[in-house]
């Protein structure tokens, strides 16, 4: 019994590592502009990179994906641009995810006890990914934009965040503080969306493998527990 758990173990960290190294080479691979981007503000953009961390979570479980996160934030930490607040940032918003998914989960599997089907959990999780994502980052935000960006940084978010603003959507503001609201809320429009992506593809991505992993994972995907009957 112990070598089976040492060998599930194993194979959940190789699994994570290779996801994270995967995200790293994806950061390489896939410029920035060439990602799908939000056009009210056309300087966020949905990284598929984080992707590989979500499919960590489905197949391996919580450790393995943060692991996988873990190991793309050193990777940007060391080779990406905008360091230190630029990876940071993302790392929040990933592991934000990854905490919604998880209390999501969690959740379910004390509750949903009668319905015990994959699609259901999902998107129990999906909703719970998105409040943690959209939450996390709306507080992080809002210091980044008031704060940590101008004071530590030197960086004027809001003046760069109003000029997109105008040139988009044709606003006009009558101080910062409209800036700063209207920021907020974009913003987090956007990673309400970016968690539907960053949940949906590496689940349309786990279903066609999902025949496949249990030998992979060495027992069934991490998520497919919640269907046993």
């Amino acid at each position: 019994m112990a070598e089976g758990l040492f060998a599930k173990r194993s194979v959940g960290l190789t699994g994570a590592a290779i996801l994270g190294s995967l995200a790293a080479i994806s950061e390489l691979i896939i410029p920035a502009n060439i990602q799908p981007f939000f056009p009210i503000l056309p300087f966020l953009r949905f990284d598929p990179a984080e992707l590989f961390s979500v499919l960590a979570f489905l197949i391996f479980g919580p450790v393995a994906a943060l692991i996988s996160a873990t190991v793309q934030w050193i990777f940007l930490m060391a080779t990406g641009i905008d360091t230190p607040l630029g990876p940071t940032v993302k790392f929040a918003a990933v592991l934000s995810t990854l905490l919604g998914l998880w209390v999501g989960s969690a959740l379910y599997s004390r509750i949903g006890i009668r319905f015990r089907r994959v699609s259901l959990v999902l998107g129990f999780m999906l909703g719970f990914a998105t409040v943690a994502r959209v939450g996390v980052l709306l507080i992080l935000n809002y210091f980044v934009f008031t704060y940590i960006g101008p004071v530590i940084f030197g960086i004027d978010y809001l003046g760069f965040s109003q000029h997109t603003l105008q040139t988009t959507l044709g606003l006009q503001f009558a101080g910062p503080w409209q800036v700063l609201m209207s920021m907020l809320l974009f913003t987090s429009i956007f990673n309400a969306m970016h968690a539907v992506f960053s949940v949906m593809v590496p689940y349309m991505v786990f279903t066609p493998l999902s025949l496949k992993v249990p030998e992979i994972a060495s027992e069934q995907p991490w998520v497919s527990r919640f269907s046993r009957k």
